[in-house]
């Protein structure tokens, strides 16, 4: 691998507790990396399921060092968060909702 390298790999393992990851590379005569860390956007943790395919970005200081930027869809899956004007949608296969609607109506 080169010192710096993005790769696509499948989820081998994943530890909710600590949020880290192992990526198995078939093309790489399934290689399998050391834990590596999960991006977090927005501080929100991502659950990743063992078979997912995902994008990682490996650092420049090694192959065996770097972060699982999360999973990835073709067809953009049935569920996300997005940001619009500053207000936070949650959307899923019923329908979505802002984050400033729930806590309106928590409040």
């Amino acid at each position: 691998m080169r010192s710096s390298d993005n790769r696509i790999g499948f989820v081998s393992s994943f530890n909710p507790g600590t949020g880290m990851a192992t990526v198995f590379y078939p093309d790489r005569n399934g290689e399998v990396t050391t834990e590596l860390p999960v991006f977090s956007p927005f501080g929100i943790m991502q659950e990743l399921k063992k078979g997912e395919a995902v994008l990682v970005l490996h650092l420049s200081n090694g192959g065996t060092a770097g972060i699982v930027l999360g999973s990835y869809s073709v067809n953009g899956g049935s569920a996300g968060i997005t940001v619009v004007n500053g207000n936070m949608i949650l959307r899923d296969a019923n329908g979505a909702v802002s984050l400033k609607d729930i806590i309106e109506k928590c409040g």
